[in-house]
């Protein structure tokens, strides 16, 4: 856990860092402009126009963001989980691939800070085939790691509304199952666990953004019932995601 946090706090403030450079590069850039002729007669100084329109960047983060990832997610491998599985540690698969869908909206919004308010849902799965050139694995079956999850997060946002980091947690409402590939195994009960991190969007345009975010699942123990649901201990499960933003 103590771990987690100092890697948690390094990124929190890398990305706050790397979105104040951003916003005050763009502030710089909004505010150079062509100098005024030296002989501009009277009358037009009379007739000045209005006060511009306040720029992008300075404006706070938000109002609201809908994002669609590609998900990483990096699975516990630890003998604690393959063992009540009757699988050796080197069969479980360590990688998947899935896709993250939220959305998001930042009802407080003041200076550079916004709280958020929102939702993902995360469907993810990884698979491992025995190693061909090891004979004593070439029989092994293929195992599969599956993982859902529907994610309510609160969020601290910082930055503008050209592009600004965030960190956030809540409560996550999980499944997984591991097993044989061609078993079909079911998922197993639903687990509430807890999840925590950060990422940041930064807009190429009025509405479309690059985005990441980097979080970590804890996931609760899971009880044994019967034989279709084994005992799974607590552990932990960490998910980079990557896409677009929209707002």
């Amino acid at each position: 856990m103590t771990l987690d946090c100092r890697r948690l706090a390094f990124l929190v403030l890398t990305l706050i860092a790397a979105t104040r450079a951003t916003s005050a590069a763009q502030a710089a850039g909004g505010q150079s402009g062509a100098p005024q002729p030296a002989d501009t007669p009277p009358a037009a100084a009379q007739s000045a126009p209005p006060p511009a329109a306040p720029v992008t960047a300075d404006r706070p983060p938000g109002a609201f963001a809908v994002d669609v990832r590609l998900a990483m997610p990096s699975f516990n491998t630890g003998s604690s989980l393959a063992d009540p599985l009757g699988l050796r540690t080197d069969q479980l698969p360590g990688r998947g691939w899935g896709l993250d869908i939220g959305a998001h909206v930042l009802p407080v919004r003041k200076g550079h800070f916004a709280l958020g308010i929102g939702a993902e849902i995360v469907r993810a799965a990884g698979s491992k085939a025995p190693d061909p050139e090891d004979e004593t694995a070439a029989s092994d079956p293929i195992i599969e790691t599956r993982f859902s999850a529907f994610v309510p997060q609160v969020s601290l946002n910082f930055g503008t509304a050209r592009g600004w980091s965030y960190i956030g947690g809540g409560i996550a409402f999980m499944r997984r199952a591991t097993g044989d590939v061609d078993a079909e195994v079911a998922d197993w009960p639903r687990l509430t666990g807890i999840h925590y991190g950060g990422g940041a969007r930064w807009f190429m345009s009025q509405h479309v953004a690059f985005t990441f975010d980097m979080r970590f699942y804890r996931i609760p123990e899971q009880e044994a019932e019967g034989t279709e649901v084994p005992f799974q201990p607590k552990s932990r499960m960490f998910l980079i995601t990557a896409g677009l933003s929209f707002k």
